[in-house]
């Protein structure tokens, strides 16, 4: 399992919404635990996690708030 850390660099990298599938099968993590860690880095304020027909998620960086 990787660091909550690590999740949010590789999403911050991304600078736009992921599948949770995908991100999943990119940090060979099952769905379940990522979706686990990605809740815990919402509750930090540091990700949005977007349900509707698939689960996304994108990381909030600087630029959410400084725009």
């Amino acid at each position: 399992m990787h660091s909550k850390e690590f999740v949010y660099k590789v999403l911050a990298t991304k600078k736009k919404a992921v599948s949770l599938k995908k991100l999943s099968s990119e940090l060979e993590t099952s769905m379940p635990r990522l979706l686990q860690t990605l809740k815990q880095l919402e509750n930090d304020g540091l990700v949005e996690i977007s349900y509707k027909s698939e689960i996304t998620v994108k990381a909030k960086t600087l630029e959410d708030y400084t725009s």
